[in-house]
């Protein structure tokens, strides 16, 4: 509720020019005066800005003969002050006030013009009045006077030593005369104490106050009806008078129970609380109970974490703020910490970073001795123990709950400072996953296809405020904060784009669109009315109480957001009494005044700028507070005791009222009842400081529900009881006896400032602090102070609260509700998480264990396999055995997900596995979702997956795993200190008789007493049981390790790595997947170069090129490469021959070649590339190709073209390509096309090439297989161009027709070249001949590497079969020899003379084979 802000400011008291030390400071009633004390002088100080107004020293023989100053008490009129000296005496002050009406300060500009002042801001508009202190009287009893409070506007109540209680004028103190009477004396100890209130007790068990004991702190608050007392024997007490006169007859005590060590005390007036501080850094507080009047025990602030017991030392102030929402609290050894009405801890300087140097357990810096808040609670005044200039000022901003709660029913975070507002708006929440809208399965339908999660839309991320944590700051407009600090109320509308503050006089305005704010252009007009009782939004009009200064009259005023502040265009409604509170539901007006009267209103928008109210009827409260100051807030709602159908809800005849912490619930049957009288409330709760109702949600389970906040008691949930469907429509119900709501109550880790329904969310504010230097005698050696705004989801909360009320469908419905939230998984994840801490850690035994029920109901959602091992994984190994013996099997979990196709969630559940079963079983699951994995294309797990086999430790196969560490619930462990027991027979024998010989186990080293026929079968099967491991076995005994079979070792060479993913490649290249086999070689860092070069004449042989092609077109999703035929052959024949001689040779293939340009980039075939599947290429990114040289000009088309006589032509099918080609996917086609080169896989690189259309590879892989003189490759690619030329022929429409035509001369070559290979004898067999492509293909393929003038690209020494490295020098030798014979023949035109050089180098085989043998390619 209250947060610090800044560096606590060091602020000097003293007199002007001087340091001296402070005892005491105090503000007036209105808390615009300051009041600080010295030794020997007494100073006034005016609020804001904080600057002298009068000052008073004493002379030193007052100060020897009165004492020195210690303690100051205001009169509520602020004309008078006390001041109390360590002597006991009193002296009176009087303040004057200036008749004149001028201020003490002259603002008078300099002389020099550029010393004058030119901005607003430099001028300060406030008048601070002009005062005069001087001293009264000087009062010195016979006794001593101990403590002063005041108890009314005329009166006060002295406390002496003498165990009395002197009530007196302040009129008296004013009088010269020495006879001084008081009014009254109170004799506390002849006025009775109870116990409880308990006055039947007899009286030897009351507690007899001492001789020596005498009042040592005491205040008096009028709502509670007497005086929180603590006795200097440290025992506390309640004073309670009949009646105001505080006379000896009509009092009597109530001793404080279980505080027995008390130190001080303080009252909060509007809670009706008293707190006692005790020497054992604790604070006890205690309400006053209605039906008795005597105290009842409310809740205790102590702190726990990160405090040693007993270093913070005894308590020595405690201070409510004026607004009765926050506790103070110091301690003697130093320390300050902040309270909650009922006792949630909102800050704490333990918790602040003082830096390395400072041990805040020894020496705290903070040794604080005084704390007084300051106006509205924006500062709080402090004075150290020691030193001089001792005063710190800390700065506060609050909620605006605190002064105005009807701001429970927005969404945002509104914070209050002095001068400036924190808004952080709460919906941002709602506006990021407004439009994402998780889908999960329901339960009840099945057949569909929505058995995953889906993300319908991505989060909003459009708002400048989307999820953030940061605070919009608007600082008041200086025209209005300089006559109208501080700040008192602040509103907000529901859409968070208006605002609206109020202070001491006039309101002003501000729209977050337009980002300016609204003052009264009258002046006047802001400076007659005061805001009271509170300020909303409602429908674009400002609605507030206030009273007019002008008229005299309180009233109800409303403006309209869209025109400017003037009265004329306001609205006024006069009330009977000033407004206390009010609030708004619907159209409907609420507003509590201080005659104890609620009335209604139904408000009615005419127009943008005119509005009319009506009162409906009026409510007498009085019987059910005892104040109206006492009501915290108030509204009405839809809200009943009981269900009812909808249609009866419309009108809103229920109030719910905060009375004290107390919420009550006025209900009305009938809207046209007359009230009477006496009203019958229902108390719903006690402890509560604030409530908000989920009235506003459409489609919700949890729509009617009254939430409340009781500090320390947590937040509970009063919501109806869902009924099944059968039950809502039957006609009558059964077990109509039964609840139709319940209160859940659940713990809170932060103080909740907004509770956002929808989103099942609490926000809230916690302090943070940093520290800039380290220097003690620096300004800023303090921690600067921090917000930081904080969530929590609660929704496993309400959820666990139904089950175990054994409410699960009102959970499941519930549930149901929230599952479109994208973190509902993880609060399912919360709940399951709660529940497994507390169950398996705790020490008792569990009867009616929660887990289960918690499992059977996650179990419902398709989310309860990721729940499980989510939930696993962060918790300790010692509670898995809790969770998986009722959760199930994690290897049987590991199925299921498999059979949910819930492969991430199957990888987690291997490190589950990993810890609680030997390595071989967990290597093996490990394979079994790396093959899914692969089959399924997901890259990335099997990445993971192949890392996490080879992370395991071949040595660790078969051990069995020790760090399953078995729950107590399951099987208790014995303890490592429990003495060793005796294993003789006899022993057994001697306690338990022949019985336990039959009970125990055979052991080896102790002699049977079995007979002998029975004998052999007893040791066989205790062998068999010592053999098996035992579940609850010592940590410390012996490991059994099993032995290793030859079958588990075959086991596992057959889920080996390796294997698995050469399976899977030969997979997907016998069915064509050529991408996810570049992904699989990029991801997996699977050499696949080397493995195709294996598979050569195994799984990358193609037998019919043309269904391959097909395939691969429906693989790339390409159009089809046969479609029928539109007309006739001979037609589309001559056709595409017109076209070929049209458009000629590609001479540009060769240059447009993506193979050497990708060579030049990828250094080597095995690097990832960089293409990913998701990403989109640009054609920037492509490479830049370089010409090649033309010396390679026998095997090229060039040749071809001469043979055939077709023209050459510079256009080429780059074309026909990107037609259905898009950039991407040919550098990927082209990266493959590569590796397959590489590999001598001619025949899925002629496939690739013919699908890029690329005739300078086919004439590459043609050169290779030529240079290879195999007669089996050659073969093999003839009949390949001859299928695919037939297939293509035989469809018309085929867009590679015109490609395949420039191919025939590579069949006529490659037939006159076998032709000339079988006139020699055949020298091998196929697998010769592969073998032979093997080595002189990639020569080929080096030497067409090679030949290139500007190409950079040179590939490295191959490895031959028999390990020998062939040279580039070697293998350019032989190049030049090929060269010079296909030179010399280059000019006959013959056919038969231009295959001759082939024909001529297998003639001369015999001479090369001995260096041919010595050297190859791969």
């Amino acid at each position: 509720m209250y947060f610090p802000l800044g560096w606590p400011k060091r602020v000097c008291l003293a007199l002007p020019g001087e340091t001296t030390h402070i005892n005491h400071i105090s503000c007036d009633a209105v808390k615009i005066l300051v009041a600080g004390v010295g030794s020997d002088f007494l100073g006034i100080w005016y609020a804001n800005p904080l600057l002298p107004i009068a000052y008073y020293r004493r002379n030193v023989e007052s100060l020897q003969e009165f004492g020195n100053n210690q303690l100051i008490i205001w009169k509520p009129d602020s004309r008078q002050l006390a001041v109390l000296t360590d002597a006991g005496a009193l002296l009176l002050y009087q303040l004057d006030f200036d008749a004149n009406g001028s201020g003490i300060l002259m603002q008078v500009d300099p002389p020099a013009l550029s010393l004058k002042r030119d901005s607003a801001e430099l001028f300060i508009k406030e008048n601070i009045p002009r005062l005069s202190l001087r001293e009264v009287r000087c009062l010195k009893l016979d006794v001593v006077i101990s403590t002063v409070c005041c108890i009314s506007l005329s009166e006060l109540l002295l406390a002496t030593e003498t165990c009395e209680l002197l009530r007196m004028q302040w009129s008296q103190l004013e009088t010269v005369s020495e006879d001084l009477k008081p009014l009254a004396v109170i004799k506390l100890r002849d006025i009775p104490f109870y116990v409880q209130q308990q006055q039947q007790q007899p009286a030897k068990y009351l507690p007899a106050m001492g001789n020596s004991a005498f009042v040592a702190s005491l205040e008096y608050s009028p709502f509670i009806g007497g005086c929180a007392a603590v006795f200097s024997d440290q025992r506390a007490a309640f004073l309670i008078a009949d009646h105001l006169r505080f006379e000896t007859a009509h009092m009597h005590g109530c001793w404080v129970p279980d505080v027995l060590d008390a130190s001080v005390c303080s009252v909060n007036h509007k809670f009706r609380l008293l707190a006692y501080g005790q020497q054992s850094s604790a604070v006890a507080v205690y309400a006053i109970d209605d039906a008795t009047a005597g105290l009842e025990y409310s809740h205790r602030l102590i702190l726990t974490e990160n405090v040693p017991p007993g270093s913070l030392g005894a308590v020595n102030e405690l201070k409510w703020s004026p607004d009765g929402c926050v506790l103070a609290v110091s301690w003697v050894n130093g320390g300050l910490s902040l309270w909650s009405t009922f006792g949630a801890l909102l800050m704490s300087t333990l918790s602040w970073d003082f830096g390395l140097h400072v041990d805040l357990v020894k020496h705290n810096p903070l040794q604080l001795r005084r704390l007084e808040w300051s106006t509205e609670g924006y500062q709080l005044f402090m004075t150290t123990r020691e030193g001089k200039n001792n005063v710190l000022q800390l700065q506060f901003v609050k909620s605006a709950l605190s002064m105005n709660p009807c701001m429970t029913a927005h969404s945002h975070i509104l914070l209050q400072g002095d001068d400036c507002l924190y808004i952080n708006q709460g919906d941002n929440l709602e506006q990021t996953y407004g439009n994402a809208k998780c889908t999960f399965p329901s339960s009840t339908t099945a057949g569909q296809n929505d058995d995953c999660v889906e993300l319908k839309q991505s989060p909003n991320m459009g708002s400048i405020l989307t999820e953030s944590k940061y605070w919009t700051l608007l600082q008041l407009p200086l025209n209005y904060a300089a006559t109208n600090w501080p700040i008192r109320y602040a509103a907000i509308d529901a859409a968070g784009l208006h605002l609206a503050v109020a202070g001491r006089t006039g309101l002003a305005h501000y729209a977050m669109l337009s980002k300016k704010w609204k003052l009264f252009g009258n002046e006047s007009q802001e400076k007659d009315f005061v805001v009271s009782g509170g300020l909303l939004w409602w429908q674009g009009f400002i609605v507030m109480g206030c009273y007019s200064l002008l008229d005299r009259t309180d009233e109800l005023r409303c403006y309209p957001a869209e025109c400017k502040l003037d009265n004329q265009f306001g609205h006024k409604l006069q009330v009977r009494a000033p407004v206390i509170s009010l609030n708004v539901f619907r159209d409907q007006l609420i507003v509590l005044t201080a005659d104890g009267i609620v009335s209604l209103f139904h408000m009615h928008r005419q127009s943008a700028y005119n509005i009319n109210i009506d009162c409906a009827y009026e409510l007498d409260v009085k019987s059910i507070c005892i104040h109206p100051a006492c009501i915290v807030s108030l509204t009405v709602t839809n809200l009943r005791n009981e269900l009812k159908p909808q249609q009866q809800q419309a009108e809103s005849e229920t109030i719910v009222v905060n009375v004290c912490g107390r919420v009550l619930m006025i209900q009305r049957d009938e809207a046209t009842q007359q009230v009477p009288n006496t009203l019958l409330a229902t108390c719903l709760a006690s402890c509560v400081e604030c409530f908000w109702l989920s009235h506003n949600l459409e489609h919700c389970a949890m729509r009617d529900c009254l939430w409340l906040y009781s500090g320390a008691h947590g937040m509970r949930v009063w919501l109806p009881i869902l009924q099944q469907r059968s039950e809502q429509n039957g006609a009558q119900r059964l077990h109509s006896f039964m609840s139709k709501r319940i209160m859940l109550s659940f713990p809170l880790k932060l103080y909740p400032l907004v509770i956002l329904f929808d989103n099942v969310i609490v926000l809230g504010v916690e302090n943070e602090s940093t520290l800039y230097t380290n220097e003690p005698n620096s300004h800023f050696a303090l921690p600067f102070s921090l917000m930081e705004r904080k969530s929590q989801v609660y929704l496993h909360k309400v959820l666990r609260q139904l089950i175990k009320r054994n409410l699960g469908y009102s959970a499941w419905e519930i549930a149901q509700s929230c599952r479109s939230l994208p973190y509902f998984p993880h609060a399912l994840e919360l709940l399951l998480h709660e529940v497994l801490e507390e169950e398996a850690s705790s020490k008792q035994p569990i009867p009616d264990a929660q887990l289960p029920s918690i499992l059977d109901f996650i179990r419902e959602f398709p989310v309860y396999l990721q729940t499980i091992v989510q939930c696993a994984r962060k918790t300790e190994i010692a509670l898995w055995p809790y969770l998986f013996s009722m959760a199930g099997k994690p290897k049987e979990l590991f199925h299921l997900c498999l059979q949910a196709e819930q492969l991430e969630t199957a990888a987690s559940y291997l490190i589950i596995i990993q810890n609680l079963e030997p390595s071989s079983v967990s290597k093996q699951h490990a394979n079994m979702l790396l093959d899914i994995a692969l089959n399924q294309r997901k890259w990335e797990l099997a990445k993971d997956l192949i890392r996490f086999l080879k992370a395991i430790d071949p040595n660790e196969i078969d051990s069995p795993r020790c760090s399953m560490v078995l729950n107590v619930k399951i099987a208790p462990p014995q303890p490592q200190t429990q003495a060793q027991v005796n294993p003789n027979a006899d022993a057994f024998n001697l306690v338990l008789g022949p019985i336990a010989t039959r009970e125990r186990s055979y052991s080896t080293t102790v002699t049977s007493n079995l007979p002998k026929d029975n004998k052999q079968h007893s040791v066989a099967a205790s062998v068999e049981r010592s053999e098996a491991p035992s579940a609850g076995s010592n940590a410390g005994a012996a490991t059994v390790v099993r032995r290793r079979s030859t079958k588990e070792r075959q086991q596992r060479e057959i889920f080996c790595i390796d294997l698995i993913l050469q399976r899977h490649a030969r997979q997907l290249l016998q069915h064509h997947k050529l991408l996810d086999l570049g992904y699989m070689c990029a991801y997996l860092d699977f050499h696949v170069v080397s493995w195709l070069s294996q598979e050569s004449a195994g799984a990358a042989r193609l037998d019919n090129i043309a269904a391959a092609l097909q395939a691969l077109h429906a693989e790339l999703q390409l159009p089809s490469p046969f479609p029928a035929a539109a007309r006739d052959d001979f037609a589309q024949l001559r056709g595409t021959l017109r076209q070929v001689g049209a458009a000629g040779g590609s001479s540009s293939q060769t240059s447009e070649s993506g193979y050497f340009s990708l060579a030049a980039q990828l250094e080597s075939p095995q690097l990832q590339p960089c293409i990913k599947e998701e990403e989109e290429l640009q054609p920037s990114s492509l490479p830049i190709i370089k010409n090649r040289s033309n010396s390679q000009l026998s095997f090229d088309n060039f040749r071809y073209r001469r043979l055939y006589s077709l023209p050459t032509s510079e256009d080429d099918n780059s074309d026909i390509v990107s037609s259905y080609l898009n950039d991407k996917l040919a550098i990927k086609l082209r990266y493959l096309l590569q590796l397959f080169i590489e590999a001598n896989c001619t025949d899925y690189a002629l496939m690739l090439s013919i699908l890029l259309q690329d005739a300078a590879s086919i004439s590459r892989i043609v050169n290779v297989v030529i240079r290879s003189e195999s007669v089996g490759a050659c073969r093999r690619i003839e009949a390949a161009l001859k299928q695919l030329s037939q297939c293509i022929f035989d469809n018309g429409g085929s867009m590679y027709r015109g490609f395949v035509m420039t191919l025939q001369p590579h069949i006529y070559l490659l037939e006159q070249y076998i032709q000339s290979l079988g006139e020699a004898p055949t020298m091998h067999d196929g697998i010769d001949d592969n073998n032979e492509l093997s080595v002189d293909g990639a020569s080929g393929l080096d030497n067409d590497a090679l030949d290139g003038s500007n190409n950079n690209f040179v590939p490295k020494c191959q490895q031959l079969p028999n390990g020998i490295q062939r040279s580039s020098e070697q293998r350019l030798t032989r190049h030049a020899s090929i060269e010079s014979k296909s030179k010399s023949n280059g000019n006959q035109t013959n056919p038969s003379s231009t295959q001759s050089t082939p024909t001529q180098q297998l003639q001369r085989r015999g001479s090369r084979e001995a260096p041919r043998d010595g050297c190859g390619i791969m």
